[in-house]
C-alpha cells in the first residue's frame, strides 16, 4: 500500500506539471482577459507583474508548486477568491451527481448483466443497445435526453441549479454511458462462477437456483465490480465536464469549462489537481475494499 500511495503522489505531480505546461500552449493573455479589451498597456503590465506572468514559466511553476504544498491553490483571476474555497463550494454538487450516476450504473448494468448471464443465449437487442451506448459520445446522449425530456416532453426542469428533479437527467446520462461496462463485467463474472465446481456441487446438493445465485455467485462478482467502481471515478470526472455544462449543473465540471474560457489558470489548474487527487484516493480506497472482499487481491498488490 505504501508503494501505491507513493505512485499516487507521483501521478498527481505529473498531472500538475502537464496541466501547467499545456496552459502556455493555449493562445490568449490572462491579463487581457482580466482587464478587458480596452485596457491600456500600463494596466496590462501592472496586472502581469502582480500575477508574475512575465516570469519564466519554470519560475512560475516553482512558485506554484511551493504554494500547493502549503495547501494554497492560488486566487482565481475571474472571481478574485481563493481557488480552494471555490472548488469546495462546487464539490458537493459534483459528488451528488457522481453518486446518483453510480446508482444508475449499478442497477441497470447489474440487472442487465445478471439477466444475460442466466440466459442460454445472448439477447441481440441488448447487444445492439450495448454497442450503441459504448459508441455514443456522452454529450450526444446528454443533448438527446435534454431534447426529449426537457423540451419535447418537459418532464424535468432544465433551468439550471441543483435539486433532485434537476439531478435526474445528468445522472441518467452518465449512468447510461457506464452501464454497458458493468453489464459485461457482471455477465462474464457470473458465467465463470456458474461454470465452477462449487456451483456444480451446490446443484448436486439440490439447492435452489435463487439460493445458488445469492449465496455463491453474487459474492464472486463483488470484487471485479468494486474494481470497476474505482476506475469509474476518473470516467465521471471527465464526463461531468460535458454533462454539467449541458444541464447547467453547478459542479466542478461547469466551473472548469468556465475557467478555460476565461483563461483563469489558477482555477483551471486547481480543478485538475483536485480531480487527480480524488481519482488517486478513490482507487486506493477501492483497493482496500477489494482486499477486504477478496483476500486474494491483497497478494496482487505491488
Amino acid at each position: 500500500m505504501a508503494v501505491r500511495i507513493l505512485l499516487g503522489a507521483f501521478t498527481v505531480l505529473a498531472v500538475v506539471l502537464l496541466t501547467f505546461v499545456l496552459q502556455y500552449v493555449v493562445p490568449g493573455d490572462p491579463a487581457r482577459s482580466i482587464a478587458g479589451p480596452k485596457a491600456t498597456p500600463e494596466v496590462l503590465k501592472e496586472i502581469r507583474g502582480q500575477l508574475r506572468l512575465d516570469d519564466p514559466w519554470w519560475s512560475q511553476l516553482g512558485h506554484y508548486l511551493s504554494s500547493v504544498l502549503q495547501g494554497d491553490l492560488g486566487t482565481s483571476y475571474s472571481n478574485d477568491r481563493p481557488v480552494l474555497s471555490l472548488i469546495l463550494e462546487r464539490l458537493p454538487a459534483t459528488a451528488a451527481l457522481a453518486a446518483a450516476a453510480l446508482v444508475v450504473e449499478l442497477v441497470l448494468g447489474g440487472l442487465w448483466g445478471m439477466w444475460e448471464a442466466l440466459r442460454p443465449k445472448r439477447s441481440w437487442l441488448l447487444a445492439t443497445v450495448n454497442v450503441g451506448l459504448l459508441s455514443m459520445p456522452v454529450f450526444s446522449l446528454g443533448f438527446l435526453l435534454l431534447l426529449l425530456f426537457g423540451y419535447q416532453l418537459p418532464v424535468f426542469p432544465i433551468d439550471g441549479g441543483s435539486g433532485p428533479a434537476r439531478l435526474v437527467l445528468p445522472a441518467v446520462t452518465l449512468g447510461l454511458m457506464g452501464s454497458p461496462y458493468y453489464a459485461n463485467v457482471v455477465r462474464d463474472s457470473m458465467r465463470e462462477a456458474l461454470s465452477s465446481s462449487y456451483v456444480r456441487t451446490a446443484v448436486s446438493k439440490g439447492l435452489s437456483r435463487r439460493r445458488i445465485v445469492s449465496r455463491h455467485v453474487l459474492r464472486n462478482i463483488a470484487s471485479p465490480v468494486t474494481t470497476l467502481i474505482g476506475m469509474d471515478v476518473a470516467v465521471f470526472l471527465s464526463g461531468v465536464v460535458f454533462v454539467e455544462k449541458i444541464f447547467a449543473w453547478p459542479g466542478i465540471g461547469q466551473m472548469q469549462t468556465d475557467a478555460f474560457t476565461d483563461l483563469d489558470r489558477p482555477l483551471l489548474t486547481g480543478t485538475v489537481i483536485v480531480a487527480a487527487a480524488l481519482v488517486v484516493t478513490a482507487n486506493l480506497l477501492v483497493d482496500l475494499l477489494r482486499s477486504a472482499i477478496d483476500p486474494r487481491a491483497a497478494s496482487e498488490a505491488p
